[in-house]
């Protein structure tokens, strides 16, 4: 009687250092799930902004080009300028180099607004870069964990499963 109350004993004790080992890996694995969802959220954002510095900078280099045209009208018009045979006409391209100037300057602006936001964008893409690489750090060792403690399960439930026929046998005889 003496020898069955102590099989029983360990096999509680066994039963217990098991169930506390399913419940890490239960806990693990809802914490892995939990870091997979952010990664998965925090990788969407991150496209959407790569997307957006993408759309900024094909803006900007299209705003730029267009800079670079009207530069070269308004030297062209400053030539036409010395070149203008009466005043009507010196007027007229007078004019007609005003505009182009008051569209380089606001072109001009445009661009430094762009340049900003780019910096911006830019800024907040390596940001989330970093997160998700702590997050992916963070996520290959709760994985780790979570296997470690998963084999410790197994070997548990093995030398349980092994105690139990062990005894069985004893007690059979």
């Amino acid at each position: 009687m003496e020898r069955l109350k102590a099989l029983v004993e360990e096999v509680e004790k066994l039963g217990e250092h098991a169930e506390s080992l399913k419940r890490k890996v239960e806990e693990l694995s809802a914490l892995i799930e939990e870091k997979e969802s952010k990664l998965s959220a925090l990788k969407e954002s991150l496209l959407e902004v790569e997307k957006r510095v993408l759309s900024v900078l094909k803006e900007l280099k299209e705003k730029e080009r267009e800079l670079r045209e009207l530069r070269h009208k308004i030297a062209r018009h400053r030539k036409l300028l010395q070149d203008a045979d009466s005043p009507r006409e010196y007027e007229r391209l007078l004019e007609q180099r005003n505009r182009l100037v008051e569209r380089a300057e606001k072109l001009s602006s445009e661009i430094e607004d762009l340049r900003q936001k780019y910096k911006e964008l830019v800024f907040e893409e390596n940001r989330l870069l970093e997160e998700e690489e702590t997050l992916e750090k963070e996520l290959s060792l709760l994985k780790r964990d979570y296997k470690y403690y998963l084999r410790e399960l197994e070997r548990v439930l093995n030398n349980l499963q092994q105690f139990i026929c062990r005894s069985q046998e004893r007690l059979s005889q």
